[in-house]
């Protein structure tokens, strides 16, 4: 029987996949490119090091039969060995996609039905320029790749765009300012067999970065069955089978934007660990060794706080009152997530 996970990344998500999988028991091998990481005391082994380090690398393919992500910034020829000799859930083609904001936004449109925001490729100041004027005089700036929790991305206006003049802007994405209503996101995930939903959570953001999750999102039936609707024909397309994650922008006509993707579980998701029958943690584990993922059944509306940088003192208060979860990080930084609580709202 195989029951051997191995998992490119240890951090908070690592830590909770890795809870998930002892449950079933199934074992874990964390590949880690820190020395300290959440999920060090709940894996079974663990490697650190470089990610393309080939002897790591190797060593790490022969300790598990299946793999998957808890980050996407994970170099994609790291992930396409892997697959030569394993299996990793979501695929290297999904992962490559997702860590690419042009690419994925490319991909998004492809598909009949499906809109992200307004968006064009910069390669120099002239583009900027030039693109900047098209969106009516501001847009977002943001790195095609390794962006997340607002990192790699800044407001631009006809005001402050002549501050890029000598910067080097080749792998950049100008997208237009969206007036969106509030932000949702879907969580689905695809066994060989079948296909289920995490329902539509409502995110509130601050300064880039997700501050709660509220379910179920204040959103009407109709705009719930779209968004699940745009999730199935995303997964559909990808030939999704493991966990994705995908973050819409609702806006003031009702419409729905794709915001973006991510293949692995999500923050947005952290409600299911105690509002559901089945967290997305375990479904992941039940999309890669079984055949037929379990409903999810949320039992109760909830809300699920992050606890961003100094707020982290506050634990012990927050342990007492909340089901706090803390994602054992060595320093506390500004704009940290260490760690969330939940509560039935």
């Amino acid at each position: 029987m195989k029951n051997n996970l191995g998992i490119l990344g240890g951090g908070q998500l690592g830590m909770f996949i890795c809870q998930a999988a002892k449950k079933y028991k199934i074992k874990t091998t964390v590949f880690s490119h820190s020395k300290n990481f959440s999920a060090k005391e709940f894996c079974d082994n663990f490697l650190i090091g470089s990610f393309t380090d080939n002897g790591l690398l190797d060593q790490f393919i022969n300790s598990s039969d299946f793999f998957t992500i808890e980050t996407e910034n994970i170099p994609i020829s790291v992930l396409k060995k892997i697959e030569k000799k394993k299996q990793i859930f979501p695929s290297s083609n999904i992962v490559e996609i997702a860590q690419n904001r042009l690419k994925e936004k490319k991909f998004l449109n492809s598909i009949y039905g499906v809109k992200t925001a307004k968006f064009k490729k910069i390669q120099n100041f002239k583009d900027l320029e030039n693109y900047i004027k098209l969106f009516g005089k501001t847009g977002i700036l943001k790195s095609c790749e390794m962006g997340y929790d607002g990192k790699g991305q800044c407001f631009i206006n006809d005001r402050n765009v002549k501050n890029f003049k000598n910067n080097d802007l080749n792998g950049y994405v100008l997208e237009e300012v969206l007036d969106f209503k509030k932000e949702i996101s879907v969580i689905v995930c695809c066994s060989k067999n079948n296909t289920i939903f995490y329902p539509p959570v409502e995110n509130i953001h601050k300064n880039s970065i997700l501050r709660q999750s509220i379910y179920p999102a204040r959103i009407n039936e109709k705009i719930k069955n779209k968004a699940l609707l745009l999730a199935k024909k995303i997964a559909t397309e990808l030939k999704l089978q493991g966990i994705l994650a995908i973050e819409m922008f609702l806006m003031k006509d009702d419409e729905l934007l794709i915001n973006e993707l991510a293949p692995r579980p999500h923050n947005s998701g952290h409600w299911s660990l105690d509002f559901c029958k089945y967290s997305q943690f375990e479904s992941l584990i039940f999309s890669i060794f079984k055949e037929k993922l379990m409903q999810p059944e949320p039992t109760d509306s909830c809300k699920m706080i992050n606890v961003i940088g100094k707020d982290y003192e506050k634990k012990k208060s927050l342990s007492k009152k909340y089901k706090f979860y803390d994602y054992f990080k060595e320093n506390v930084k500004k704009l940290r997530k260490m760690g969330h609580y939940t509560f039935k709202n």
